[in-house]
């Protein structure tokens, strides 16, 4: 991260030519402003010291309302070697907006114009600022939907969603964020502005808007998305079976989906996680994992395809248990309340480390990082999802009380450590749509090996400088 931060005269002269280069801009250098756009929501963050949280603030915060905007800031920033840290919504987990003082906060908030909807090519143009829900409501109007769904869906931005290459719960179905996108408008940290192709698929040479897709603001700042939409499902089945066992449910799943069977959400959630469904059904959990399915769209073929799911689960011991323990789901699936509950207290951690993994680790993972957890994390269960013909994703939520500040996170970073050094030892990825950010940054050259070096270099040629979220990524250390 970035050591460097003018003094208090240089922070009063910077602030004065940006308000004179771009004077349609709101730029505040008030104090709680610049705290506010320190962090996200990443766990740590939130246990900072008011004097750990001034070590993070920004020299200034400039809400943009074009790519023009932006331009002009990253060409002044570029000139004056200020760091800059672009701000979508927020709604992150992982710390991706997290820098050190000194650098120059592009607040991407106001880009937030009236998507632009082609009929006749089913694409929505989106300006990086407008919030998925707000998209999702927009385009349900016209018709249309975005099958996008992350938990962050009325929390984040559509270019932050495209800048942490994001997942959603519809996505075993309809793939994930870079599955929709196909152009970018980008403005490069030397203020260049681009507009990458759009069509539905091309094959000529490697794609560039996709290069930008999980960059998190080091290579350039996304300002607007075209993406693919669909027409409104015509119907929504909900199911939940239940396993004696992980290993019987995910045996199940592989085997519908080996079947050519689609289901638009597939979570197979273990024993202890799958409690609280259990409970608010009005079901008897008897240490019992339970699988939600859902179904979408023609109505005929998504009965059929229902239908089929369910013999394969009850040839695994599966039990239909009806549409109770899947309406469960749907109706809270937008509900994060658990985290913010989970860290309220000033010695209190909750978080979700998603990975994604192949078949031949996903049930060992489940095992090894929850018995491996175990001594640090008070409560610790997990849930499988976003499945794909050649593995998955693991969720593993855990929560922790510390005897105070010190021991919280100690334990947590611990239960981070111990969970990426284990998937990491299985072959999986330690990410599967929270990002990089400040948790994960260390462990890039452990996954990557020698190709990290490739981003490193493509970083170098687009930021020689580094001007663009200095530090991320771990291109520091290739």
């Amino acid at each position: 991260m970035n050591s460097q931060h003018p003094g208090s005269s240089d922070t009063e002269s910077i602030i004065k030519q940006l308000k004179q280069l771009v004077p349609e801009c709101v730029i505040d250098d008030d104090i709680e402003t610049r705290r506010a756009r320190a962090f996200d929501r990443w766990p740590i963050a939130a246990k900072w010291s008011r004097e750990e949280l001034n070590t993070h603030t920004p020299l200034a915060v400039v809400r943009v309302g074009s790519a023009h905007d932006v331009s002009l800031l990253l060409k002044f920033a570029g000139t004056h070697r200020i760091p800059v840290v672009p701000f979508g919504a927020g709604s992150g987990v992982v710390g991706g907006v997290v820098n050190r003082r000194g650098y120059l906060c592009i607040d991407l908030s106001g880009l937030d114009g009236k998507p632009v909807l082609d009929a006749e090519n089913g694409e929505a143009t989106v300006p990086a600022g407008v919030l998925g829900g707000d998209l999702e409501q927009i385009l349900n109007a016209a018709g249309r939907r975005l099958p996008h769904y992350p938990q962050s869906l009325a929390l984040a931005s559509i270019g932050g969603l495209v800048a942490t290459r994001s997942s959603g719960t519809f996505s075993s179905k309809y793939g994930n964020i870079e599955n929709f996108v196909t152009s970018l408008e980008v403005v490069l940290p030397d203020g260049s502005i681009i507009h990458t192709p759009a069509s539905p698929r091309s094959s000529t040479g490697p794609s560039v808007a996709q290069m930008f897709v999980g960059s998190e603001g080091t290579l350039g700042i996304i300002t607007s998305v075209t993406l693919r939409t669909l027409p409104l499902a015509q119907s929504l089945l909900l199911r939940g079976v239940a396993f004696k066992g992980v290993a019987h449910g995910l045996k199940a799943v592989r085997q519908l989906l080996d079947a050519g069977i689609t289901p638009a959400v597939i979570r197979l959630y273990d024993e202890k996680e799958a409690v609280h469904i259990f409970e608010k059904s009005g079901l008897e959990a008897a240490n019992r994992v339970l699988l939600v399915l859902a179904f979408d769209g023609n109505p005929a073929v998504a009965a059929a395809e229902q239908a089929e799911s369910l013999r394969i689960a009850a040839a695994q011991g599966g039990e239909d248990l009806g549409v109770a323990p899947g309406e469960i789901w749907e109706k809270t699936r937008y509900d994060a309340g658990w985290l913010d509950r989970g860290n309220a207290g000033d010695f209190d951690f909750a978080d979700a480390i998603e990975i994604a993994a192949g078949w031949h680790a996903l049930e060992t993972l489940h095992g090894k990082v929850l018995g491996a957890i175990a001594p640090y994390a008070d409560n610790a269960y997990a849930h499988f999802s976003h499945f794909y013909s050649n593995g998955g994703a693991i969720y593993f939520i855990f929560f922790i009380t510390g005897k105070d500040k010190d021991d919280a996170v100690s334990r947590f970073s611990k239960v981070w450590d111990i969970t990426m050094r284990t998937v990491l030892e299985y072959g999986g990825s330690i990410s599967h749509h929270h990002g990089v950010g400040e948790a994960r940054k260390q462990w890039m050259a452990r996954e990557h090996g020698g190709s990290l070096a490739v981003l490193a270099k493509l970083k170098q040629a687009l930021d020689p400088q580094g001007v663009l979220s200095p530090g991320k990524m771990g291109f520091d250390k290739p």
